[in-house]
């Protein structure tokens, strides 16, 4: 390769990496300018910063061009360790809610199958990367791990709202039925997919534990102490609660929306058992979703009307 050239070339390199770098850093002390947030009283009535709960009532705005996913792949590059890479990959999996939102709402379900497609491959990734989270086998060290796994059980769960978000979207989206049932089926299996992370998270956790009672010579309740600080430090379970409001208050008005059809398409003389199927489906997915609340947070919410 001619000299000059090479040299242009690793120089272009080098400012690259140091200004993604920089952005990475930049990124991490403030929220994206592009994102348009609004409050819920669901979401009001918990107490979570409001800085959380904004991100809990994202509206998935804002670009989600491929130069932007591409920008957002760079930053992921050269970001250095698990945790980090993680919360870096759950932007971009945002961005891919946005384009399967956009492409939707455009009546393009191959373009909405394309992004949520990207969406999986990076929930898979961040699976792996919370097996690989792990620091020293000291006391401090373990700690700093299980600290590492609460944040990101955090954004997790910051991310389950968001998919509850694209639901609630595209209920409110004018589609025929054959296009919305390609939807809700493509949507099931995504939250199936993403939800698959609390397992994973919870063996994870399981495994920090175990690993605290041998180095710090713990009893079992106080190994489970130790864990339970932590989360209590970066308020988990009033983000689990305030994410799970989110989320019924969502599933309920997608239901409504869905009877709304059901009696617009009756009254045209329209089959409507396949909507009514699928309606029963969603009124099942409530019921679970409400089980696990009750289970996970041990509080009873409001029942639907």
């Amino acid at each position: 390769m001619n000299t000059k050239l090479f040299a242009i070339l690793a120089f272009t390199l080098m400012v690259t990496m140091l200004f993604a770098t920089a952005s990475v850093y930049a990124d991490e002390a403030s929220a994206e300018t592009d994102t348009t947030l609004t409050a819920e009283s669901s979401a009001s009535e918990v107490e979570v910063d409001s800085s959380t709960s904004a991100e809990i009532n994202d509206n998935l705005e804002g670009s989600a061009s491929g130069t932007k996913i591409g920008w957002e792949n760079i930053k992921l590059w050269f970001t250095l360790n698990n945790e980090k890479k993680a919360a870096q990959e759950l932007k971009i999996a945002r961005l891919r809610l946005i384009q399967a939102k956009i492409a939707a709402q455009n009546g393009n379900t191959e373009a909405m199958q394309a992004a949520l497609d990207a969406h999986d491959r990076l929930i898979d990734k961040i699976k792996t990367r919370i097996n690989q989270i792990d620091g020293e086998s000291t006391g401090k060290g373990i700690r700093a791990s299980a600290e590492k796994l609460v944040g990101l059980e955090r954004a997790i769960e910051v991310h389950e709202a968001r998919i509850s978000k694209l639901n609630e979207i595209l209920a409110n989206t004018n589609l025929t039925d054959e296009q919305r049932a390609k939807i809700e089926d493509r949507l099931s299996k995504l939250e199936d997919n993403t939800e698959h992370l609390r397992d994973v998270e919870a063996e994870k956790k399981d495994k920090l534990k175990t690993k605290l009672r041998a180095v710090g010579n713990m009893t079992e309740d106080e190994a489970e102490a130790a864990i339970e600080e932590i989360e209590n430090a970066q308020n988990l379970k009033n983000v689990k609660k305030s994410v799970a409001e989110v989320k019924l208050a969502r599933a309920e008005n997608a239901i409504a929306k869905a009877k709304e059809r059901i009696a617009k398409a009756e009254e045209a003389g329209k089959d409507v058992s396949a909507i009514k199927d699928r309606l029963a489906n969603v009124e099942g997915k409530l019921q679970n979703i409400k089980a696990k609340v009750d289970a996970r947070l041990n509080t009873k919410l409001s029942a639907s009307a």
